[in-house]
């Protein structure tokens, strides 16, 4: 039977190479805006291993992926490749998300560092949101958004509206779960995602 072992990295971690470098056998490219094709793309990128893409077209069709991914380190510790798994998601469910984010104000959520009550860290989950659309691109990120521990205090309201968007998509499939079952049929090896190293023996 397989043994997840789980460590936490410290600071150290970001001297290794990163999981987007060149030599990686794979490597993630998000889907490109091209404003002849697509009227709006919808992002949400959790750290460096899910990647969720929310895509309308300008002939109605509506299109998405999440896509999980893991940085297989080898023997050498010299090289490492990307895996990847990306699930298609259903059209409908796409234009059911895409309708219910824009109504929860995702286009126009400002960006933490915008905000004075904003929580930052370093060693915790970052979450990015973005939007591409024809003549209008902007992006913005949450640290640890889904915290009860660094916002018992005080939930300012754009963490409220970051959460009711994590929310509804939780609700048509759970992000980490599809992660987690991603991650357990890893084959035997040392992996390395977020700032957790994990070794499957």
């Amino acid at each position: 039977m397989k043994k997840l072992l789980f460590i936490i990295l410290n600071l150290f971690f970001w001297s290794m190479p990163s999981w987007a470098q060149k030599d990686n056998q794979f490597e993630f490219k998000p889907v490109e805006f091209d404003s002849l094709i697509h009227t709006k793309i919808y992002r949400i990128q959790i750290e460096d291993y899910q990647s969720l893409e929310l895509i309308e077209f300008e002939n109605g069709e509506f299109d998405g992926l999440l896509t999980n991914m893991i940085l297989k380190v080898e023997r050498n510790k010299t090289r490492s490749r990307l895996l990847i798994q990306q699930i298609k998601i259903p059209s409908s469910t796409v234009k059911r998300l895409i309708i219910e984010l824009k109504e929860k104000d995702f286009e126009n959520i400002p960006d933490c560092e915008e905000i004075s009550d904003c929580i930052r860290g370093f060693d915790g989950t970052t979450i990015s949101f973005s939007i591409d659309k024809r003549d209008f691109k902007r992006e913005y990120s949450y640290w640890e958004p889904e915290s009860e521990y660094y916002y018992k205090d005080k939930l300012i309201p754009e963490i409220v509206k970051v959460r009711e968007i994590l929310d509804a998509v939780n609700r048509e499939f759970d992000l980490w779960e599809t992660f987690k079952n991603f991650r357990g049929r890893l084959p035997i090896g040392k992996y390395t995602y977020g700032m957790i190293v994990m070794e499957v023996k």
